[in-house]
């Protein structure tokens, strides 16, 4: 093993995965106060589905954001530091001007949406007044999400972690004044969780706005007039960046065709449903850690023509990950019920969520092994197949397993969550395949 690659993986690694606890913690603060909100299976019912809608549209914002970042990693390598510069500006501009229609869609028609999704009666009630909160905020969190990748696409990962500390003390705190009507706030439950989480955005974007003006930040878009928009950068933008939305996307795209399959069983079984995908969220964040260090320095490498040096790259921090989802999935597997405890009272949601975990478990370290292996394909700008590899994965065998396990074979809930497992094994196996054949070194970004 390279000493200095590991050494320089986990340097970028930790603080993105302490981040990334930390923004997973925005969502699970919801989820832990909403299921103490009564009645906490309309309540968390109201959070899957406005989250779902949220999900929707992110992995596009995602994309691009993961374009950027491939682009301004080549440049970084390569020690063109003003032309990252550049990069940054058209990709913020870029973000701005998609985020617009994206809030008018989510707001005026979410409640329309979530209805056919499944929800009915309360949780449309409740889910709509969530979604209408979040999506008045979803500018300012775009513009969040983009000055994350810009600084970590330049090897800044601590940044974003201290942004994040910043917005979810604020997130907690706002959500347990708004949700049950502490200090002098009016008791809002659902629509509170939506106001926390809305604001919890603006103010991560007030801070990086001071950094920025104070000279703090190792790369940061410009607003002087007479900037230009360079529509060449922004192809590349959405040539990478589109086929990894799509290929993000497919975990929210994955989730809206199983929603009605789990909501079939009811309200029950959905909310034990998303506190095991709230609790696994957590599980899975050294994945994600690793991922974004992988892709920030697959893309130095490949720009600074050390092909030899990216595989490495990947290669160790997929052996890193390995060891480290092992661990998370055997505590998963031993105390399922315990963990599903933190999130709500319900003996009957606790039961079938802890049943979700204990199977999830076992999946963890293939998991892993996908988050590091697309991360780094995606540094190298590499996203076309991997985004048909999730499509086959998650849309044809996820649901045609689904089918067959639920329903044709009689397993129900317990069913769905098998067709899960199964599929993230098979996904797995093409992943390390696609990296054996070598051909994401070859990308011209």
């Amino acid at each position: 093993m390279d000493r200095k690659i590991y050494q320089k993986i986990v340097k970028l690694a930790v603080p993105a995965i302490i981040s990334n606890l930390l923004a997973t913690f925005q969502i699970i603060a919801d989820t832990i106060m909403l299921g103490r909100y009564p009645p906490a299976d309309i309540s968390l019912s109201a959070l899957g589905v406005g989250s779902i809608l949220l999900f929707m549209f992110f992995p596009v914002i995602m994309g691009l954001i993961m374009g950027t970042v491939a682009i301004i990693a080549r440049r970084w390598g390569e020690k063109r530091y003003s032309e990252a510069k550049k990069v940054a500006t058209d990709s913020l501009i870029t973000l701005i001007l998609i985020s617009i229609p994206i809030t008018l869609f989510g707001f005026f028609l979410g409640p329309h949406i979530i209805y056919y999704l499944g929800a009915r009666g309360e949780v449309i009630t409740e889910g709509s007044k969530y979604i209408m909160a979040v999506f008045t905020f979803i500018p300012f969190s775009i513009v969040l999400f983009t000055y994350h990748g810009i600084l970590r696409a330049a090897g800044d990962t601590k940044t974003p972690m201290y942004i994040d500390f910043v917005t979810n003390s604020y997130n907690i705190f706002m959500n347990y004044c708004l949700i049950f009507g502490n200090f002098g706030f009016p008791e809002l439950g659902v629509l509170g969780a939506g106001i926390a989480t809305g604001t919890s955005f603006l103010v991560g974007l007030l801070a990086y706005l001071i950094l920025q003006y104070q000279n703090k930040l190792i790369i940061y878009p410009s607003f002087k007039s007479g900037i230009k928009y360079r529509i060449r950068t922004v192809r590349k933008l959405f040539d990478i960046g589109i086929p990894a939305g799509i290929d993000m996307g497919m975990w929210a795209i994955s989730s809206v065709f199983v929603t009605p399959f789990v909501l079939y069983f009811g309200t029950v079984g959905y909310s034990a449903f998303q506190i095991g995908l709230r609790a696994e969220s957590i599980a899975y964040m050294p994945a994600v850690g690793f991922s974004v260090a992988t892709t920030t320095l697959t893309g130095q490498y490949l720009g600074a023509k050390k092909k030899q040096k990216a595989k490495a790259v990947i290669i160790i921090s997929t052996q890193i990950v390995l060891i480290f989802m092992a661990i998370v999935g055997a505590i998963l597997v031993l105390f399922p019920e315990y963990i599903s405890m933190v999130f709500t009272t319900d003996s009957d949601v606790i039961k079938i969520a802890a049943f979700y975990l204990f199977i999830m478990g076992f999946s963890e370290p293939a998991l892993g092994t996908i988050f590091t292996l697309a991360g780094g394909m995606r540094g190298a700008g590499y996203t076309r197949v991997p985004m048909y590899i999730n499509f086959i994965g998650m849309i044809v065998i996820r649901l045609a397993l689904i089918y067959i396990l639920a329903f044709l074979l009689g397993f129900g809930l317990y069913g769905i969550f098998g067709a899960i497992v199964i599929e993230i094994f098979i996904r797995a196996g093409l992943f390390y395949a696609l990296f054996l054949k070598g051909d994401w070194k070859n990308v011209n970004v």
